[in-house]
Protein backbone atom coordinates (compact mmCIF):
# COMPACT_ATOMS: atom_id res chain seq x y z
CA UNK A 1 0.00 0.00 0.00
CA UNK A 2 1.29 2.97 -1.26
CA UNK A 3 1.02 6.20 1.01
CA UNK A 4 -0.19 9.74 0.12
CA UNK A 5 1.50 13.16 0.73
CA UNK A 6 -1.10 14.05 3.00
CA UNK A 7 -0.43 10.96 4.64
CA UNK A 8 3.44 11.13 4.80
CA UNK A 9 2.73 14.90 6.17
CA UNK A 10 0.28 13.50 9.10
CA UNK A 11 2.75 11.08 10.05
CA UNK A 12 5.34 13.74 10.35
CA UNK A 13 3.67 16.28 12.15
CA UNK A 14 2.50 13.32 14.71
CA UNK A 15 5.69 12.69 15.34
CA UNK A 16 7.02 16.74 15.44
CA UNK A 17 4.15 17.03 18.27
CA UNK A 18 5.28 13.75 19.98
CA UNK A 19 9.03 14.85 20.20
CA UNK A 20 8.50 17.93 21.93
CA UNK A 21 6.41 15.99 24.28
CA UNK A 22 8.93 14.24 24.82
CA UNK A 23 11.59 16.97 24.93
CA UNK A 24 9.55 19.12 27.34
CA UNK A 25 11.84 21.08 29.78
CA UNK A 26 10.20 20.08 33.36
CA UNK A 27 9.27 23.45 35.09
CA UNK A 28 9.79 24.29 38.83
CA UNK A 29 6.23 24.19 38.60
CA UNK A 30 5.79 20.44 37.96
CA UNK A 31 9.03 19.33 39.90
CA UNK A 32 10.24 22.17 42.14
CA UNK A 33 12.63 20.04 43.98
CA UNK A 34 15.30 19.92 41.31
CA UNK A 35 18.44 21.53 41.90
CA UNK A 36 20.90 21.48 44.60
CA UNK A 37 19.85 21.71 48.30
CA UNK A 38 21.58 21.58 51.99
CA UNK A 39 20.38 20.68 55.06
CA UNK A 40 20.53 18.52 58.13
CA UNK A 41 19.30 15.57 59.39
CA UNK A 42 19.04 14.20 63.00
CA UNK A 43 17.82 11.95 64.92
CA UNK A 44 16.80 11.10 68.71
CA UNK A 45 19.59 8.73 69.66
CA UNK A 46 22.11 11.62 68.69
CA UNK A 47 22.83 11.46 65.17
CA UNK A 48 23.42 14.57 63.51
CA UNK A 49 24.10 14.62 59.75
CA UNK A 50 25.03 17.73 57.45
CA UNK A 51 23.68 16.85 53.61
CA UNK A 52 23.56 18.51 50.26
CA UNK A 53 21.09 16.80 48.02
CA UNK A 54 20.83 16.65 44.08
CA UNK A 55 18.44 16.12 42.30
CA UNK A 56 17.64 15.63 38.52
CA UNK A 57 15.33 14.60 35.77
CA UNK A 58 17.11 11.76 34.01
CA UNK A 59 14.08 11.00 31.18
CA UNK A 60 10.38 10.90 30.54
CA UNK A 61 9.23 12.32 34.35
CA UNK A 62 11.99 9.85 36.34
CA UNK A 63 14.25 11.15 38.68
CA UNK A 64 17.43 10.53 40.81
CA UNK A 65 18.98 12.07 43.50
CA UNK A 66 22.48 11.76 45.78
CA UNK A 67 22.95 13.22 49.07
CA UNK A 68 26.39 13.85 49.95
CA UNK A 69 26.50 13.27 54.05
CA UNK A 70 28.97 14.98 56.71
CA UNK A 71 28.59 12.96 60.13
CA UNK A 72 28.44 15.82 62.41
CA UNK A 73 27.30 14.16 65.83
CA UNK A 74 27.05 10.62 66.85
CA UNK A 75 26.29 9.10 70.44
CA UNK A 76 28.22 6.03 69.84
CA UNK A 77 31.71 6.64 71.93
CA UNK A 78 33.63 4.59 69.56
CA UNK A 79 32.44 6.80 66.35
CA UNK A 80 33.79 10.49 67.40
CA UNK A 81 36.96 9.67 65.40
CA UNK A 82 34.48 9.83 62.29
CA UNK A 83 32.92 13.01 63.00
CA UNK A 84 33.66 15.02 59.91
CA UNK A 85 33.91 12.20 57.67
CA UNK A 86 31.66 11.69 54.06
CA UNK A 87 29.43 9.76 52.42
CA UNK A 88 26.94 9.48 49.43
CA UNK A 89 23.76 7.76 49.61
CA UNK A 90 22.45 7.79 46.19
CA UNK A 91 18.32 7.88 46.00
CA UNK A 92 15.27 7.26 44.01
CA UNK A 93 13.13 10.07 43.30
CA UNK A 94 9.54 10.19 43.23
CA UNK A 95 7.05 13.06 43.43
CA UNK A 96 3.39 13.57 43.60
CA UNK A 97 2.81 17.26 42.57
CA UNK A 98 -1.16 17.35 43.63
CA UNK A 99 0.05 16.56 47.76
CA UNK A 100 3.83 17.61 47.01
CA UNK A 101 5.21 14.87 48.41
CA UNK A 102 8.63 13.71 47.81
CA UNK A 103 9.76 10.28 48.46
CA UNK A 104 12.59 9.06 48.29
CA UNK A 105 14.75 5.98 48.47
CA UNK A 106 18.06 4.99 49.05
CA UNK A 107 19.82 2.46 46.79
CA UNK A 108 23.25 2.87 46.69
CA UNK A 109 26.00 4.59 48.93
CA UNK A 110 29.64 5.04 48.37
CA UNK A 111 30.80 4.92 52.38
CA UNK A 112 34.27 4.21 52.74
CA UNK A 113 34.18 5.57 56.60
CA UNK A 114 31.17 3.18 57.26
CA UNK A 115 29.22 6.07 58.69
CA UNK A 116 25.93 5.76 56.76
CA UNK A 117 23.10 3.24 56.29
CA UNK A 118 20.32 3.60 53.39
CA UNK A 119 17.12 5.22 54.24
CA UNK A 120 13.42 5.97 52.83
CA UNK A 121 12.05 9.34 53.13
CA UNK A 122 8.44 10.88 52.69
CA UNK A 123 9.39 14.29 52.54
CA UNK A 124 6.85 18.13 51.27
CA UNK A 125 7.70 20.65 49.20
CA UNK A 126 6.97 23.74 50.70
CA UNK A 127 4.58 26.04 48.29
CA UNK A 128 7.27 28.53 47.16
CA UNK A 129 9.93 25.80 46.35
CA UNK A 130 12.62 26.54 48.73
CA UNK A 131 12.01 24.16 51.55
CA UNK A 132 12.00 20.63 51.86
CA UNK A 133 11.25 18.60 55.31
CA UNK A 134 10.04 15.53 56.85
CA UNK A 135 10.45 12.21 58.06
CA UNK A 136 12.73 9.43 57.46
CA UNK A 137 12.25 5.88 58.05
CA UNK A 138 15.57 5.16 60.44
CA UNK A 139 15.60 1.80 60.85
CA UNK A 140 11.68 1.31 61.21
CA UNK A 141 10.84 3.84 63.63
CA UNK A 142 10.41 6.75 61.17
CA UNK A 143 12.10 9.56 63.46
CA UNK A 144 14.49 10.53 61.19
CA UNK A 145 14.15 14.20 60.16
CA UNK A 146 14.78 15.80 57.02
CA UNK A 147 15.52 19.61 56.46
CA UNK A 148 17.06 20.92 53.15
CA UNK A 149 16.89 24.50 51.78
CA UNK A 150 17.64 25.45 48.18
CA UNK A 151 20.84 26.83 47.48
CA UNK A 152 20.36 26.42 43.57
Amino acid sequence: MRLNYLQILFMLVIMMLASVVLAQDWSTSTTPFIGVWQGQWSEPRGYVYEARATFQVTNMRTFKGQINWVLLKSPRPEEQSKLGLTGIEFVRVTYDSISRVLTLEGYDKMDPHYILGLDKYKLIVAENAEVIGGLTYNHGDWQGKFFLTRIK
